[in-house]
């Protein structure tokens, strides 16, 4: 049998419920409706001819056919748009200093800004991987030109607000016996005093076994079943154990990250870089959240 040409569309919603986790998530994620997302599933797997998903009460699996789709589907969609990006983007030159949480320091969301410099291959990209009150701080002091980082009360409220949920993140090894050993970074981290004020509304009673500020030290830590540690989905590794409500952990709130610029005047660069950045960001979130440590009950990449 001979499939017919692939639709871009059909590949994006496609694709969309993979990363996203279900069609609905995939929806917003696209800016289509559900049924409209449900209906593109449906035409592509006419178009070949096999079931893509499979679906019960409560999961969406990929098929077979589905997983070799997908490997082939992203590779399509990502050069569809590198192609888009190139025929209509403005001429740029020159240097762009950028910042990034160190959990981000590779993945999807750093390879955006390496996708930028292919696309302008007269511009230079310079990158900063540092927590995010450094981050801001070399904004303020203009030492970088645009950062991702966490959002602070300190700082204006930015229009564009991307949340990431977090985890509490062990490993199989690890005794969960009070009081509970606790993989931190330390101040001015926002995740100290969420989970410090999570776990005393929870009655439960903690320690710092491990204080670091790389986020690489603080998974080794939490894999080695030193502690647990309080981490963001895009620091959350394969292998790690998420407790849940029905384990004795609070939910956690999601953290928000936001795009910043330096306080002098932007660049073309940047000002271009800012644009494009906030739906690529919530893009490269999305899989990360549903993605992590099978996150999502409704669908497993398997």
């Amino acid at each position: 049998m001979t499939i017919g040409r692939f639709n871009i569309e059909l590949l994006e919603a496609f694709v969309a419920v993979a990363e996203a986790g279900n069609v609905t998530h995939a929806g917003t994620r696209l800016n289509r409706t559900q049924p409209c997302v449900s209906t593109q599933l449906r035409r592509l797997e006419d178009r070949v001819g096999k079931p893509l998903i499979e679906r019960n009460a409560r999961t969406m699996n990929l098929t077979p056919a589905g997983r070799i789709l997908y490997q082939h589907a992203t590779e399509i969609l990502r050069s569809h748009e590198e192609a888009r990006l190139r025929l209509s983007a403005p001429e740029l030159t020159g240097t762009v200093h950028v910042g990034l949480p160190e959990w981000y320091a590779t993945g999807q969301l750093q390879s955006i800004f390496c996708n930028f410099v292919r696309i302008h291959p007269n511009v230079k990209l310079e990158m900063t991987v540092a927590d995010s009150a450094t981050l801001h701080e070399m904004l303020t002091n203009n030492e970088i030109n645009l950062a991702i980082a966490l959002v602070t009360s300190s700082k204006a409220q930015p229009d564009e607000v991307v949340e990431e949920p977090l985890h509490w993140a062990v490993s199989d090894t690890c005794q969960l016996t009070d009081p509970l050993p606790l993989i931190l970074f330390p101040q001015p981290c926002p995740f100290r005093e969420i989970a410090f004020s999570s776990l005393a509304r929870a009655g439960r009673q903690w320690y710092e076994r491990i204080t670091t500020t790389s986020v690489a030290a603080a998974q080794v830590a939490v894999m080695s079943g030193a502690g647990i540690g309080c981490l963001p989905s895009g620091a959350i590794l394969e292998g790690f154990k998420l407790l849940k409500e029905q384990d004795g952990f609070p939910k956690l709130p999601a953290t928000q990250l936001a795009i910043y610029t330096q306080t002098t005047t932007q660049s073309p660069i940047v000002d271009y870089l800012e644009e494009h950045l906030n739906d690529l960001l919530q893009n490269a979130i999305a899989p990360r959240s549903a993605l992590a440590g099978k996150l999502s009950p409704e669908l497993r990449v398997v």
